[in-house]
């Protein structure tokens, strides 16, 4: 009887740290709470146009762009191009510097899900008077036959 007890209560323990952890990653807990979820995926960028990859990189994130428009005469194709340039956990945010392809300058950044498919994204001008931000849908691979 003691042994039961015993296994009820490492049990119960168990589903409590994976139903925590699924929570602190933004979504809620599932038969899959022990897998963590977080920002390593592909992103299709709030207008459609564009395609993120954000991969680790050590122990930071990384964002890549993996599919945009072809570039116009005299631009530089975006596919491969760096943006999010080693973003650091902070709690529930990322954080780290973003490169804005539009303009070639770089901004004060965060990153943080909202849910498991949706990425909030912020920048901000150096001492973070001026910000602007966006939501990014998280895209699924097509799935493989």
């Amino acid at each position: 009887m003691k042994f039961r007890a015993v296994a009820f209560v490492a049990v119960l323990l168990a589903l409590v740290v994976a139903a925590s952890a699924a929570t602190r990653h933004g979504r809620p807990p599932g038969p899959e709470a022990s897998v963590a979820v977080g920002p390593v995926g592909l992103w299709r960028v709030a207008d459609g146009s564009a395609l993120i990859e954000i991969r680790s990189c050590s122990e930071v994130l990384c964002g890549f762009v993996a599919d945009a428009p072809p570039p116009g005469p005299g631009e530089k194709p975006a596919v491969g191009q760096q943006i999010l340039l080693g973003m650091h956990p902070d709690g529930a945010v990322w954080r780290g510097p973003i490169f804005n392809l539009d303009d070639g300058n770089k901004y004060d950044g965060e990153i943080s899900l909202e849910d498991v498919d949706h990425l909030k994204i912020k920048g901000c001008l150096l001492g973070g008077g001026l910000c602007g931000g966006e939501t990014w849908k998280r895209e699924r691979p097509p799935a493989s036959r």
